[in-house]
């Protein structure tokens, strides 16, 4: 579990000096002058998708971080949802997964049920009532 602790600083570690360099470049692009409509319309793309990838970098970076408290606490490696044993080849692939492989998907598989299109779930509906019908 230490080399896993290990892996976990340098991905933190790595993190921060790749997000303090994204936006050290985004903040210095700002400032230069814009060209045509063209290069301003691709400076934005741009910045744009910097501020994305800094924005899912940050959400990773709480992630390890609130991994490194747990090792800390002690509970490292314990699902958050069901409090089994997260397996270690598990925590070997994801060091800073929360929950165990079945949990995790019991999750995904909910939050995908919320967030499906309502044109999509009215469209089950009818067929399963066409289907009745029958």
């Amino acid at each position: 579990m230490k080399s896993i602790k290990g892996v976990l600083i340098k991905m933190r570690d790595d993190l921060i000096r790749d997000i303090t360099r994204r936006l050290k470049e985004t903040s210095k692009n700002i400032n230069e002058d814009i060209g045509d409509d063209i290069d301003s319309c691709f400076q934005e793309r741009a910045r744009e998708f910097d501020l994305l990838l800094s924005k899912r970098e940050k959400e990773k970076l709480r992630l390890i971080e609130e991994a490194l408290d747990k090792f800390e606490e002690g509970t490292y490696g314990t699902c958050e949802e069901c409090g089994g044993k997260i397996p270690k080849g598990r925590l070997k692939a994801m060091p800073f997964a929360l929950y165990c492989v079945d949990c995790k998907e019991m999750i995904e598989k909910e939050e995908k049920s919320r967030t499906e299109e309502p044109e999509e779930t009215l469209r089950k509906i009818s067929l399963i009532d066409y289907e009745e019908e029958d």
